[in-house]
């Protein structure tokens, strides 16, 4: 077996308790994994947190509140990197120079600025990096892919995805940096994922005409006054794709009684596709042009790379989709393969949501995404 692969993780909210659990479970979830991965060290913006990490972890991980820290610990050899967005660029670019691999959550940069320099670091450093745009891991989008890949669309006509969610719905909910600074907002936080699912299935985006919404103005601040909420609630985003395909994407946290809603449809010259969460477990596609009503394919736990468990016959669900993004990553830097996704998907993603934010304040006009 070669070495083994030390994490240094850097925040420890909810998304970054979610990746430690994962490497908890890769032992048994994919126990053909040429190295041992563990969490070696958690770096958190309070003492609160990283005393949580040390009474989660265990006493023998490095937990601190000094990032550099982290980055000294001999053991480190992949960053993963669950900040705040608005803190990404400057942990991902000193763990590149440090010499680190580098596993970043979505989004990659909060502009596409701070993106570029991260791919350029990471290529001139010669070092691999990754994103953590889990949704591609879901059995049903990877079939949904090989279906595609093999013709089941055709030319691509028209598509449409949406992510909803009612957590924005309550005004007391306190303001954060998911509302308030560099990469808030819905268009980042939900909009990253359908757009590069966008790319991963449809193909890349050429133009974009946005419009986004703040409905909440203010909520409580860290004194209990009101502060100004600068982040979206609701994105609309109209696409055309580089083949000539139109589609739209919809990210919203005001929906009531959505919990984690995403749906997926798609249609072109020879059949179509849909897909959502409520039945996360299949796709259902349309063969050819003169089918009416389609079928449904059972995907269940059938994930790539295969996981040992749960079993491929068991229903799945979103920690199974995290833990194979991470297995995937984590594997192609044991072979020394270049990550899929990787921090150019990131970048490209960061590209059109730049876009979307210039047609957004200027009124929803269209904006190529290979301009400004």
């Amino acid at each position: 077996m070669a070495a083994d692969i030390g994490i240094g993780l850097v925040g420890y909210g909810g998304i970054g308790r979610m990746h430690a659990l994962c490497y908890r479970m890769l032992p048994l979830t994919y126990p053909d994994l040429a190295s041992r991965v563990r969490v070696v060290a958690v770096a958190t913006a309070s003492a609160a947190s990283a005393e949580r990490a040390r009474r989660e972890l265990g006493d023998h991980v490095l937990t601190t509140t000094d990032p550099g820290e982290l980055l000294t610990h001999p053991s480190v050899t992949i960053v993963d990197c669950c900040a705040p967005t608005g803190d990404h660029a400057r942990i991902a670019e000193a763990a590149l120079v440090a010499g680190k691999a580098l596993f970043c959550e979505k989004p990659l940069g909060a502009t596409p600025d701070e993106s570029a320099r991260i791919v350029e670091l990471a290529r001139t450093r010669g070092l691999p990096g990754g994103v953590n745009f889990h949704l591609r891991f879901a059995p049903a989008l990877q079939e949904a892919r090989r279906r595609v890949i093999g013709g089941l669309i055709g030319e691509v006509r028209g598509f449409h995805l949406r992510y909803y969610r009612s957590s924005n719905l309550r005004r007391d909910r306190a303001i954060s940096w998911r509302f308030s600074g560099p990469g808030s907002g819905v268009l980042a936080d939900l909009g990253s994922h359908l757009i590069d699912l966008t790319f991963h299935l449809l193909g890349p985006i050429h133009a974009v005409a946005a419009r986004t919404a703040t409905i909440v103005a203010e909520r409580p601040g860290a004194d209990g006054t009101p502060a100004p909420v600068e982040g979206d609630d609701i994105a609309w985003l109209a696409l055309e794709l580089v083949n000539g395909g139109y589609g739209t994407i919809e990210v919203s946290k005001m929906v009531p009684g959505a919990g984690d809603d995403i749906r997926i449809e798609a249609y072109g010259s020879a059949g179509a596709l849909m897909f959502d969460t409520r039945d996360p477990n299949g796709l259902e596609i349309i063969e050819g042009i003169g089918e009416i009503g389609g079928r449904r394919i059972a995907t269940l736990s059938r994930t790539t790379p295969a996981a040992a468990l749960p079993s491929p016959e068991t229903p799945g669900g979103t920690l199974q989709w995290h833990l194979a993004s991470i297995a995937s990553f984590v594997g192609a830097v044991c072979r020394g393969d270049p990550p899929e996704p990787g921090l150019t998907d990131g970048w490209l993603v960061d590209r059109v949501i730049g876009a979307a934010r210039r047609s957004a304040t200027a009124g929803g006009v269209w904006v190529r995404v290979d301009e400004g």
